[in-house]
């Protein structure tokens, strides 16, 4: 294709990790359960908190919306991520999966735990719980078990995943550059442990005839949902920035490099994420062929062994110099001396 400028453009290339997701991993049917169930959750945690007038329900409540919000932002990063390339995104349009979800983890900060926490506070001393807990009770039993099944819906994606990357599950979600099934199951989890929070403070109030402990629930779940939210944000931020392949790859990498026959050094390397499980390796080497024509297959075959080798790699690009670190050295020994001159 043609840019603006009149050069040609070639398409980006996608990396195997990428393209394997795309084709076996259903994240649109993941986002439709987990939102179907969080709205009617919602609904129901919103009319048991005004009956009761626990503010632990309604926190949930407040949990359960922001966790449609959170999917509909998610199902937007998807549509957005796959637009394709164009002359002011050379590279396309991945990151737009961790941008939308960073704002949809502090959207789940503000809504969520914000707003739980300011309920916590304004219900502490208000006197006595009222209503019939009866029906808060069975409203977090349903959603306890529809908030199970988003979960276990989202870890068996993440297990078959991680066997493929042979990783554990949990180590596979921290270290994943895939922003959408880690924002799922973390909030899965804390739904799950945010129902039980809301549970015990509803019962022990009921028991003990205060809203104290109703109001310490809520509090706990803002708490949990604040902490979920900036934990979920963080390696976002990272990969927004321009997050390197982890070390291991890197030195996989670099190893692959040094052991052809076409470079005598690497000089430098960097692999860069741009987009979910899709990075891009930019290099600088000291050739060791005599003809261009040689040093060409040798990159070519470079470049197949990366991308076979490291399968997040989506395309390598190579500098060929004749600089060396020493002369940036001598240069700089050189240019002191003359300013003292």
């Amino acid at each position: 294709m043609a840019s603006r400028n009149g050069l040609r453009s070639l398409p980006p290339r996608r990396s195997r990790a990428a393209l394997r997701s795309a084709t076996g991993v259903n994240h649109r049917r993941t986002i439709f359960i987990a939102l179907a169930g969080n709205i009617v959750i919602a609904i129901a945690k919103l009319v048991a908190g005004v009956m009761t007038g626990s503010a632990a329900m309604l926190a949930e409540a407040g949990h359960s919306f922001a966790d449609c919000i959170n999917e509909v932002l998610l199902g937007v990063s998807l549509g957005r991520s796959k637009m394709p390339q164009d002359k002011d995104h050379p590279f396309g349009h991945g990151r737009e999966r961790f941008l939308w979800a960073f704002v949809a983890a502090m959207a789940s900060f503000i809504i969520g735990g914000c707003v739980s926490i300011g309920l916590a506070i304004r219900q502490f001393g208000n006197g006595k719980v009222t209503g019939n807990a009866t029906v808060a009770f069975i409203v977090l039993g349903v959603a306890f078990v529809a908030d199970g099944v988003s979960f276990f819906q989202g870890i068996g994606e993440a297990r078959d995943q991680a066997k493929e990357r042979k990783l554990s599950v949990w180590r596979y979600l921290r270290i994943s550059s895939d922003p959408i099934l880690r924002a799922i199951v973390v909030e899965d989890s804390a739904a799950l442990i945010g129902t039980v929070l809301a549970a015990l403070g509803l019962f022990v109030s009921r028991i003990v005839g205060s809203n104290i402990p109703d109001s310490c629930a809520s509090l706990l779940i803002g708490l949990l949902l604040a902490l979920t939210a900036l934990g979920l944000a963080r390696p976002l931020a990272a990969f927004l920035i321009g997050r390197s392949l982890p070390e291991v790859l890197l030195k996989q990498i670099h190893q692959l490099m040094q052991d052809s026959p076409g470079i005598r050094e690497v000089i430098g390397l960097q692999a860069i994420y741009t987009g979910p499980e899709e990075a891009v390796v930019v290099a600088k080497i000291l050739p060791a062929c005599s003809t261009v024509d040689e040093l060409a297959k040798e990159m070519d075959v470079l470049d197949h062994l990366i991308r076979e080798a490291v399968p997040f790699v989506a395309d390598v690009f190579v500098d060929v110099t004749a600089w060396r670190p020493e002369d940036e050295t001598n240069w700089s020994l050189d240019k002191k001396e003359a300013d003292k001159n």
